[in-house]
């Protein structure tokens, strides 16, 4: 585990039998956006609070090749009491959690920056 993670990223790269109509990430690309997140990151040197994980379904198998981006350190809403954050948690269930769909490798520097580098989601791939 990294000491100083700020974000953890699990990109799809699951793969099914050509011609499942559910699709997969890794017939669009899945593993080349996580290739390409390796290399950002090490490019950008954030190696010490990013890390870059390959994972199964997302359960967004429309969505093209998608990723999930993490902030495992994030408290949700840590100094209100707990019966107001649990409903706070029912209402906006992913405070930390952002869902990025239909990338391309050629996507992901710009998600590195904005959102890595600049604490900013970036709107355009968010699903």
């Amino acid at each position: 585990m990294i000491d100083n993670l700020k974000y953890r990223v699990f990109v799809c790269t699951k793969q099914r039998r050509p011609g499942d109509p559910e699709g997969c990430c890794h017939s669009c690309g899945g593993v080349e956006v996580f290739e390409a997140f390796q290399q950002e990151i090490q490019k950008s040197h954030l190696e010490g609070q990013v890390e870059i994980r390959s994972s199964g379904c997302l359960d967004r198998c429309e969505s093209g090749a998608v990723a999930l981006i993490y902030q495992p350190a994030r408290r949700e809403f840590p100094w209100l009491p707990m019966k107001l954050r649990e409903k706070l948690l029912k209402k906006f269930p992913r405070p930390n959690k952002y869902l990025y769909g239909s990338l391309h490798q050629t996507d992901v520097s710009a998600i590195v920056e904005s959102h890595f580098m600049n604490a900013q989601p970036l709107k355009q791939f968010l699903i």
